[in-house]
């Protein structure tokens, strides 16, 4: 379900976290769902944040960075942010 921040949130309730939050600035909607339809997948069989990020690093290896929030008072998330796409910096002549 696409968040209001622009994420993508898979319930994932494993290693003390609740879900995973996967972002893509700058992507279109269509590769943002790619992405997160794989992360997906991947969790379905990794129950724990090494595995989650060694298997996500075999399928996007440097195209990610993967963080967790962990508030005290309840359970953490996970934020996979893929990076942009590359492109030329300021392509504009001015």
């Amino acid at each position: 379900m696409l968040q209001q921040d622009g994420s993508i949130r898979i319930a994932w309730q494993a290693d003390g976290f609740e879900a995973i939050f996967v972002r893509a600035r700058f992507r279109p909607a269509i590769e943002l769902d790619d992405y997160a339809r794989t992360v997906a997948d991947v969790a379905l069989l990794e129950r724990t944040l090494p595995d989650l990020r060694n298997a996500l690093r075999k399928h996007y290896p440097g195209e990610f960075d993967l963080v967790t929030d962990e508030p005290v008072s309840r359970p953490g998330r996970v934020i996979i942010s893929f990076h942009p796409p590359r492109g030329e910096p300021n392509p504009d002549p001015w």
